[in-house]
């Protein structure tokens, strides 16, 4: 985690670099455009300002007085005219001045935004670089080793500010897609996690803030974004993090809070046995490409707790399953294998099926029984 933290903080300052430089650019435009504007509206209000004091001049002037014994000039023609033009350069000049000074208050506001967008977009950063707090380093490290050991590698907090009553503040999260092709970066304003000690479930909840996957970012709801994690052990997450967890519930049988199954793997084997079922899932022939996202345990060759996705020629994940047992299973004399799966769920197509305590066997074509046989180190079904 020490070497990648570094490297995670700099694509958090390269994203919020990113977003700033476009933002700034819109800014600017505007700012641009309104001052194109506002020299054109003084300009306009300059010439109509010399156009009224013409004609003014014009309207004051009087006629010539006729010499002794000449005949009197003809009368001057009525100053309707020249008065009406008068009135309608005024009148042009006041509405150009009074668009003039929206224009000008406008410009102002969108400079002080421009400032003000620059000002947080540099604190932003100053915080980003500043060493988080101790207790809040431990809480999220200790977040991380429990979802680990419980099988959950796709979610990976960057840093958080303070830790309080309330739950973590500030926090960033990188949470990498169950087929590990895509990332989204969720920023918090506050984060919480509650235990339903009872069905085994952790939520976590992020509020005030935002999710960016991909091209879209988005606001997070009024009501938070949950991350919701299944069948948990419950007391080690109230034990290890006694200020974040709130637990809610009672367990359904009290066993003391140190005991884990005796058929839990520690990290190092779960991490090998995900990596060789990966290996075998990848040769078979099958339309979808499975892989599995989580395994907690092991016990007579059957691989406890999996989840599986399937992904489509364009990494899409178009099918998923949840099990509480999982096993390869060989029929030599028919060179079939097929992957035994026990009570849990299969999702494909948008629906939703039950698999019983009876199974459900995946055929995985282009396999055979000894190339799976030796894959696994022997641990298969025979049939």
């Amino acid at each position: 985690m020490t070497r990648w933290l570094p490297r995670a903080t700099i694509a958090v300052l390269a994203v919020v670099t990113t977003l700033l430089v476009f933002e700034t650019k819109r800014l600017a435009e505007q700012v641009g455009t309104f001052e194109r504007e506002a020299h054109e509206q003084r300009a306009r209000a300059d010439a109509l300002a010399q156009a009224a004091a013409a004609a003014e001049v014009d309207g004051r002037q009087s006629p010539p007085t006729p010499a002794d014994g000449a005949n009197p000039p003809d009368p001057a023609p009525e100053p309707g005219p020249a008065l009406a033009e008068f009135t309608r350069v005024k009148l042009e000049l006041h509405t150009t001045r009074e668009q003039l000074a929206a224009v000008t208050a406008l410009l102002e506001q969108r400079n002080a935004e421009l400032q003000r967008r620059a000002e947080e977009a540099e604190q932003r950063a100053r915080e980003l670089l500043r060493p988080m707090p101790e207790g809040v380093r431990l809480c999220l490290q200790a977040l991380h080793d429990c979802l680990r050991e419980e099988g959950f590698a796709q979610q990976r907090f960057l840093r958080a500010a303070t830790l309080d009553d309330e739950g973590l503040h500030d926090v960033e999260l990188l949470d990498a897609a169950a087929d590990g092709l895509g990332v989204a970066f969720v920023q918090a304003a506050r984060m919480t996690a509650t235990l339903d000690r009872a069905a085994g479930r952790l939520e976590l909840r992020f509020y005030d803030g935002t999710r960016t996957a991909g091209d879209e970012r988005a606001a997070l709801s009024e009501d938070g974004l949950p991350m919701v994690f299944e069948d948990v052990d419950g007391r080690m997450f109230e034990a290890r993090l006694p200020f974040l967890v709130r637990g809610e519930g009672a367990y359904p049988v009290e066993l003391p809070s140190a005991a884990r199954p005796a058929t839990d793997l520690d990290i190092g084997s779960r991490r090998q046995w995900l990596a060789r079922i990966e290996r075998v899932l990848a040769m078979a022939k099958t339309e979808v490409r499975w892989r599995p996202t989580r395994l907690r345990g092991l016990h007579d060759g059957a691989f406890l707790t999996v989840d599986l996705v399937g992904t489509d020629d364009r990494n899409h994940v178009v099918e998923s399953a949840h099990c509480g047992r999982a096993q390869f299973e060989v029929d030599e004399k028919r060179g079939v294998v097929s992957l035994w799966m026990h009570g849990g769920v299969l999702r494909r197509g948008g629906l939703e099926s039950t698999i019983g305590s009876e199974g459900y066997r995946m055929l995985l074509p282009g396999l055979t029984p000894s190339q799976v046989t030796d894959a696994m180190f022997g641990m298969v079904s025979k049939r």
